[in-house]
């Protein structure tokens, strides 16, 4: 252990005088107390032992002893407060015949003969160890700074010469090469005592002492009016010198959780909610203020570069022993975006993987990481402590009935958005547990409009970012929450118990970057940017402003809504089709999730060329790899079974296989949802004409475009129609009725069956309605009612399919209803007419008879069926 940090400190000397000619008896008081006896005998038991495990590489030395005047006193500044740096310094001082630190701080008296004026001749910049959260200034002057500058002011021919000397520890965090070595590397923390033994220990031999440039501390202090300023104004001055340096050897500061903090505090917004919190509470107003010192200390992150390469090792392993690779799509846009702009990356989240996976890739293009939105269920002990290292910084699940902690809140991103830092959140709230894309939520998104509204001198970019999985490491957590299993609670113990993955093979990764939105531009389109006042225009009156700040406030909100929107309908126009996803579209779609070997190998072969003859975006990318090589890979990984046959092998799902595929399947839904869409209309009705398929499309598109994002609006689906019924007669997939054979009729049975589960929830949902008739339910109750009778339909037909009755979904079909004006809430409760029968009676042109008689029996409701569901879920059960 460093003895520095028990030791007593050799500058608590608090009774010496200044320095500068002194009167001809010397003043200064050389206490021979116990504290400075032990830290003489820590300094004396501490040299052999660092002689002989550190090796010194010193820069500097031969400009320092020209530039000295001889005649002049010497005072050395360190950065951080460590004895074992001030008996390396004292080490290499004696070597190269330099004013020893250890030494008395003489100057010339009166009768010209030198005396000591304080005990040694250095100071350590930062004298206290970790900041508190309690404090607004956790760091401390160095008594023998203030003292030195409050004596320069006080005689015009005093003045003593500061060297600040930089001692670092080891190379820079990007060059080590072990995990070890990089945690114990130099950043911009200061050391504890444990941690800088084992620095030392490590990092001895690769030691660099540098003497900076030596500074006058008359120049440094000059024009001071009172002793305060002088000593303010030369710690500036050295923070300043060692943050360079500091920087240079080791990179920028992105530990700002100590710098940032008390700006956050200091922010009006803050300010006011403190004074409200103190009389609402009726607490004083030093207690508000400490309570959101606490909840700034929660929320902020400690960056750290030591970490950040210790996390960059680390994930190199762990991506070789989970995953054979991964594909990175676009990441090369990120620097010209990067250049400019402050960035707020906004991926979707599909597994905790997520948010390692895409600071590692940032890093790797040379940008900063990304300060990392966590949920406070991660803040575990040792876990978050960690987390907020590479970044993460934690915000709790609701910010409902505590005005404080939102307003800390959002004035520590609007801290962060305005230094240029980049964020990265997840628009979904969550982690998609069935493997569609979430409803966004907009609370992050509408705090950082607001944040830039406030200061929008840089440009901000919102990077959206699809991130797609062969294989999720949740995978069987999230069939067993959606099969009714309540979510566990994250916890360190399960934490060591997921370690156990690690012993098993997770595919490739794949990363696509998808259009990026500059917020300027996206507000200025909807008019949400604020006007400039016009010089010399009249004050309007206080009504004005109000209903103009209301007004304000209304287009506000419809452009946050507008952005989440378009935020993940850009992360889905970047989407990845990978080998699993082609295998789960076809195995799927199949009856008995089985298949003949070649017909599957044609049928992918043909999937890919789909897309590629009528891709869904622009950024959609297809995997490159053949129907045999998916083929290969699939039995490979586990996802087929190969069952030998004299007529041809038979591929098939296994059992447990079936629900996991189904995820997959659903990332990549929206890719084929309107040739899915064309082939259930096909398959039952193929002689179906033009302007058929485009009155029922257009019935059923707003259902698509909700529930999987797409990003076309009705008027392209003309187009697009047209487009994907060229692709089909390229292809031979038109004119293939329900009992057709052949390779076509297999590709269009599997493309109906790719939309047969949101069409089946979009008919019950219809079905029911119109059975229980206009204004008989709430919109809670046909929730309620679809998600029963999903999950009793998904029990008797739809074995393996817990996804189907996800209650989302219900949820988005009545919003979408109720956009379309199908149904409106009267006194409560869901009124309906024409339009919505209309749309329920296009069933028969999109179902099979076998499916319309399912939905048809378990919508068959009575009066006390009714009544069951609504007991059920009455005080927010089953939400």
């Amino acid at each position: 252990m460093d003895p520095a940090e028990h030791a007593p400190n050799p500058t608590t000397d608090s009774s010496s005088p200044p320095v500068g000619p002194v009167p001809a008896a010397p003043t200064a008081r050389r206490t021979r107390s116990r504290g400075s006896w032990l830290g003489r005998l820590a300094i004396a038991a501490m040299r052999p032992v660092l002689r002989r495990m550190v090796s010194v590489q010193v820069v500097g030395a031969e400009a320092l002893a020209g530039k000295l005047d001889r005649g002049q006193p010497v005072c050395y500044a360190l950065q951080f407060r460590t004895l074992s740096t001030l008996v390396v310094l004292d080490e290499q001082a004696r070597a190269l015949g330099l004013p020893l630190p250890l030494a008395p701080l003489a100057a010339a008296g009166a009768d010209g003969t030198p005396h000591a004026v304080e005990s040694h001749s250095f100071f350590y910049l930062t004298r206290s160890g970790q900041p508190s959260p309690l404090r607004a200034q956790p760091y401390a002057y160095a008594p023998r700074l203030a003292r030195l500058a409050a004596a320069v002011r006080a005689d015009p021919a005093a003045d003593v010469t500061i060297v600040p000397v930089h001692v670092f520890w080891g190379r820079a965090p990007r060059n080590q090469d072990s995990i070890l070595k990089a945690l114990l590397a130099e950043g911009w923390g200061i050391p504890g005592p444990v941690r800088q033994l084992a620095r030392v220990i490590i990092h001895g031999r690769q030691t660099m002492l540098e003497f900076g440039e030596p500074m006058s501390l008359r120049e440094m202090t000059g024009g001071a009016d009172d002793d305060a300023l002088a000593l303010r104004r030369a710690a500036r001055l050295l923070r300043a010198a060692f943050r360079r340096v500091r920087e240079r050897v080791v990179g920028p500061d992105l530990s700002h959780r100590h710098v940032l903090i008390n700006a956050v505090i200091a922010g009006e917004p803050v300010q006011h909610a403190i004074e409200e919190a103190a009389q609402g509470k009726g607490q004083t107003r030093e207690r508000a203020e400490r309570t959101a010192r606490r909840a700034a200390w929660e929320i902020a992150s400690n960056y750290s570069y030591p970490f950040i390469r210790a996390y960059d090792l680390l994930l190199q392993l762990l991506w070789n022993r989970l995953y054979d690779g991964i594909s990175a799509n676009r990441l090369d846009e990120l620097r010209a975006i990067a250049s400019d702009a402050t960035v707020v990356y906004v991926p979707c989240h599909r597994s905790h993987i997520d948010y390692l996976l895409l600071s590692f890739l940032i890093y790797y293009q040379g940008l900063p990481p990304p300060h990392v939105a966590a949920g406070a269920n991660l803040n575990l002990p040792v876990v978050g402590g960690l987390l907020r290292r590479g970044g993460a910084f934690f915000l709790r699940r609701s910010f409902r009935g505590d005005a404080l902690y939102s307003a800390v809140f959002a004035e520590y991103l609007h801290a962060m958005i305005t230094r240029g830092f980049p964020v990265e959140y997840f628009v979904e709230g969550g982690r998609s547990r069935t493997g569609r894309t979430l409803s966004p939520k907009a609370g992050l998104l509408a705090m950082t409009v607001d944040s830039w509204l406030r200061a929008p001198q840089r440009p901000l970019v919102f990077v959206p970012v699809y991130i797609g999985y062969e294989r999720v490491l949740e995978g069987d957590t999230y069939i067993a929450e959606l099969s009714g299993r309540p979510k566990q609670k994250e916890s360190l113990l399960g934490l060591l118990r997921s370690l156990r993955v690690l012993r098993e093979h997770f595919g490739r990764v794949h990363v696509n970057v998808g259009e990026p939105i500059a917020l300027g531009p996206f507000l200025q389109a909807r008019g949400a940017l604020p006007a400039p006042a016009a010089d010399g225009a009249p004050v309007p009156s206080a009504a004005r402003r109000a209903a103009a700040s209301t007004k304000a406030d209304l287009e506000r909100r419809a452009a946050v809504d507008a952005l989440a929107l378009e935020i993940v309908t850009r992360i889905n126009d970047a989407v990845v089709v990978n080998p699993v996803n082609l295998v789960s579209v076809a195995m799927l779609g199949s009856p008995r999730h089985a298949m003949d070997a070649a017909q599957l190998v044609r049928q992918l072969d043909l999937l890919r060329e789909l897309l590629a003859r009528a891709p869904y975006s622009a950024r959609l990318v297809v995997t490159p790899l053949s129907g045999v090589e998916i083929v290969e890979q699939a039995e490979r990984t586990g996802v087929l079974w190969r069952i030998a046959h004299p007529l041809g092998d038979v591929l098939q799902v296994h059992g447990t296989q079936v629900a996991l595929l189904a995820y997959f399947r659903n990332n990549v839904l929206h890719a084929w949802a309107l040739p899915a869409l064309l082939a259930a209309l096909l398959s039952q009705h193929p002689g179906v004409d033009r302007e058929r398929l485009l009155s029922v499309s257009h019935r059923v598109f707003p259902l698509l475009r909700a529930e999987l994002f797409l990003s076309w609006d009705a008027a392209e689906l003309g187009s697009k129609v047209d487009a994907c019924l060229a692709a089909f007669a390229a292809l031979g997939l038109t004119g293939a009725g329900p009992a057709a054979r052949g390779d076509g009729a297999a590709a269009l049975h599997t493309l109906a069956q790719l939309m047969r589960q949101p069409l089946e929830r979009w008919f019950i949902t219809l079905a029911v309605l119109t059975g229980q008739g206009s204004g008989a339910l709430t919109p809670k109750a046909l929730e309620d009612l679809c998600y029963l009778l999903a999950q009793r339909m998904a029990f008797l037909h739809e074995p393996g399919s817990p996804e189907f009755f996800d209650r989302a979904a219900f949820r988005a079909i009545i919003a979408t209803l109720g956009e379309l004006g199908w149904v409106r809430t009267v006194d409560g409760r869901l009124a309906f007419d024409g339009a919505l029968v209309e749309a329920a009676a296009d069933a028969p042109w999109l179902l099979s008879p076998e499916v319309r008689f399912a939905i048809a029996q378990v919508t068959r409701l009575s009066d006390e069926d009714v009544r069951r569901a609504e007991g059920l879920f009455s005080g927010g059960r089953g939400k």
